[in-house]
């Protein structure tokens, strides 16, 4: 299928997902137009970008002023970077960088989620016979662009890494299903490769992909033999190229060899060097009257004898991107963090079961469909489901672990609901208003039934109202008015501080990222103090100058002591601070939200 066709099946998707980000605008007032984004992430993303247009150096990825004043290593890679700087560049022909940086970066997500959908229907259509290929892929678009969860992902102002992900996924999911079949452009398995390292260079998340590629060639090459044994091979031999290329791009040479789980480095390279190896051994010592049962044993062996090579080489792996985190980060940051907590819990249904029934309530027509395909499919068309039904089962496991998977089920429950759908209307085809009823009904249901399902179950299971988070942009322009002299450090909210160093010249202690555990846990330390001890002596060993509270944010509960003696923010937000704090003078309008201290640096 030409590109023009599908981007003429494109359009009416493309125009429900505009719609839709639009509507999504207006019901939450317009906020970009207020020069707001969604979440810390956004703001510290777009924070990186402005240091780097500003001079920046390109392999330093410290943010000077987080960790006050140590500086933060943060752990994204650049080739989000690019996209958001060359915006930038091209935009600030007619407007200043930083107006253009701003609209191209709460921009960028709904741009990408338009060519997402252009890769979705490339990606899927061997899936469906010539006969109902139009309509397929049209109905695919359409039940695409309904998808909340993912929506979310490529949302306005929401300039982050795992729309692009989502991206990446389903372009790997594209060519391991043509790379499965016996019939396969002959540069595939190298073109394949690129998705694959920008999916890895990315996010390790993106390894995820990666796998559905390995599992697509290597239960091809089982069941078939040498051809997709050579393609395997090949894959992995340009994706070690694509790696070693990116991290020469991402890594001054000192740092090469550098060692690191939750971002790209020589570990992964050594991973898929190894596979690759394995891949190659595998070619040399495999017999053409070898069955595949030989050929299955072959591929065990050498996926164990990867993971045991790396697992005894580097034990710490095998706890994967978060290794070694600290008890009292995961206790108080991380364990509270959505985006990493799961999406079912069987003792907090009230609270979990409606985001299931939402996000993940198309499995119910999805899994028997899916099923069904496979038990009345034949040969290749069969082996790609298989495929899919394996990584949906995967992605529904992380997803119920940690939510910000979501998305991954939500895009492999899209092909057999349209080839459910496509059932229905071949067996209620035909003239009568019934008939059509029927047709219409059904597509409504997929399209809207979990969202709707998810809605009711929300009401019928109401949870008690919670506060929200803090809005900081007019306390940060309090702050630039009255604290001009210099630039002073403060201790903040964990999730406030991105935005604070965005919209503010200030240094924060704390940000939300694991890798500035000190910041978040002498934040803690600090809030959490009964004697003013551990509190003074964080003061002093960072300079702190100021420390900004709030107590309507959800994010206060964690410093309130619930036994004993009540906490340096428990006393702050009382408006009770110890002899070395003195509470400033807000205007009304801030001092109902926010509490602000200045330290007395005469009581060090």
């Amino acid at each position: 299928m030409s590109l023009r066709r599908l981007v003429l099946l494109a359009l009416m998707p493309a125009l429900l997902i505009i719609g839709a980000h639009i509507i999504l605008q207006f019901l939450a007032d317009w906020f970009v137009l207020d020069g707001r984004l969604i979440g810390p992430d956004a703001y510290m993303r777009v924070l990186r970008v402005m240091e780097l247009a500003q001079g920046g150096n390109w392999y330093d990825a410290v943010s000077e002023r987080s960790n006050a004043p140590f500086g933060e290593i943060l752990h994204w890679t650049r080739p989000l970077d690019v996209l958001l700087l060359l915006g930038g560049f091209l935009g600030s022909v007619v407007t200043d960088f930083d107006s253009a940086l701003f609209v191209w970066a709460a921009l960028i997500s709904p741009v990408l989620h338009l060519l997402t959908l252009l890769v979705l229907l490339w990606a899927c259509r061997p899936l469906f016979p010539k006969g109902v290929e139009t309509h397929g892929l049209l109905l695919l678009g359409l039940l695409f662009a309904v998808q909340f969860f993912i929506s979310f992902q490529f949302a306005i102002g929401r300039p982050d890494h795992h729309g692009l992900n989502t991206m990446l996924f389903i372009w790997q999911m594209g060519f391991a299903i043509r790379l499965s079949r016996s019939v396969c452009p002959s540069n595939f398995a190298m073109l394949a490769a690129i998705p694959a390292t920008f999916a890895l260079w990315i996010s390790i998340e993106g390894g995820l992909g990666t796998a559905m590629l390995l599992f697509a060639m290597t239960l091809a090459w089982i069941t078939q033999g040498a051809p997709f044994l050579r393609r395997m091979t090949r894959f992995l031999s340009f994706l070690c190229l694509g790696l070693i290329m990116a991290l020469i791009v991402e890594r001054p040479p000192h740092d090469l060899l550098a060692l690191e789980y939750d971002r790209l480095s020589a570990v992964h390279l050594a991973f898929i060097a190894l596979l690759a190896l394995f891949s190659l051994a595998a070619g040399k010592i495999t017999r053409p009257d070898h069955r595949p049962i030989h050929r299955l044993g072959l591929a065990l062996a050498a996926g164990a004898g990867t993971v045991t090579i790396m697992g005894l080489w580097l034990p710490d792996i095998l706890q994967g991107p978060m290794a070694k985190m600290a008890p009292l980060v995961q206790q108080v940051w991380f364990a509270n963090n959505a985006e990493v907590n799961p999406l079912l819990k069987l003792d907090d249904l009230r609270r979990t079961g409606p985001k299931v029934l939402t996000h993940l309530g198309l499995g119910l027509f999805a899994v028997p469909a899916l099923l069904h395909l496979i038990r009345q499919s034949r040969g290749e068309i069969r082996r790609n489901w298989i495929i899919l039904a394996v990584f949906l089962g995967l992605s529904l496991v992380l997803a119920l672990r940690e939510g910000r998977w979501v998305g991954y089920p939500q895009v492999l429950f899209l092909p057999p609901c349209i080839a459910l759908l496509l059932y229905l209307f071949q067996r209620l085809g035909g003239p009568g208003l019934g008939r059509a009823a029927v047709r219409v009904s059904a597509a409504i249901v997929l399209a809207t039934g979990p969202l709707i399902g998810g809605g009711l179950l929300r009401q019928a299971l109401p949870l008690p109202k919670t506060g929200k988070p803090c809005e900081l942009h007019n306390i940060s322009a309090f702050l630039n008015e009255n604290y001009v002299k210099t630039p002073l450090k403060l201790v903040n909210f964990i999730y406030s501080g991105p935005e604070l160093l965005y919209r503010t010249r200030h240094y924060v202690v704390a940000t939300p990222y694991h890798r500035n555990t000190a910041g978040i846990i002498d934040t803690i330390l600090f809030l959490r103090d009964v004697d003013d001890q551990r509190a003074k002596t964080v003061a002093k060993r960072r300079g702190v100058d100021l420390v900004l509270i709030c107590p309507g944010d959800p994010e206060a509960k964690n410093y309130r002591n619930r036994d004993g003696a009540p906490s340096l923010y428990m006393r702050l937000e009382a408006s009770r601070p110890p002899s070395w704090l003195k509470q400033a003078v807000l205007p009304p309008e801030l001092a109902e939200k926010f509490r602000l201290f200045e330290v007395k640096s005469s009581e060090f």
